[in-house]
This record gives structure tokens, sequence and C-alpha cells, in this order.
């Protein structure tokens, strides 16, 4: 149970998680599911874009580089993020 529990967020004095960081992305580009944001989609943590936002550009044939300008992440962060995507469809 510990082990789960270190994906929870909370706030100071707050008796309740508010975000759930899903560990089948890349620690790179941290991805949450948080009720406040994006509807109870995964959204990448940094900037709250929502995950099917990013891959729709870049299935869509967008560059990398472009959505990494668009979004304020680093190509790098937007590589990762495609190919967790594809390997949890696959």
């Amino acid at each position: 149970m510990a082990d789960y529990l270190r994906y929870l967020n909370w706030e100071p004095d707050d008796d309740f998680p508010t975000s759930l960081r899903l560990r089948q992305y890349p620690e790179s580009v941290p991805v949450v599911i948080d009720p406040r944001f994006g509807q109870g989609r995964p959204v990448v943590a940094a900037n709250r874009v929502a995950v099917k936002a990013i891959t729709d550009l870049w299935e869509a044939g967008e560059s990398v580089e472009g959505i990494a300008y668009d979004f304020d992440m680093t190509p790098e962060q937007v590589d990762a993020l495609c190919r967790a995507v594809v390997r949890l469809a696959a």
C-alpha cells in the first residue's frame, strides 16, 4: 500500500489528495489526474495540458519541436510522452 501512496500528491494542511501521478508515463514528464484540470483526464503536471491535446497534434504530423514550443516543454519530453502513449495503446 505504501508503494502506491507515493503517487498521490497532497496540499499542505489538506486531508485529501489533490492529484494522482500516473506511473505508466515517464518520470521526465510527470502526468497526473487532477480533478481541477483536464476534467479527470491525464494532464502534464508542469503545464496542465491534456496529454490527448499533445498526442493529437503529434498524430496529425506536427513536429515535436513545434509542440514543445507551443506547450513550454522540451522536444525530449514531447517525444517521451508520445512514445509512452503509443506503448500504452499497443
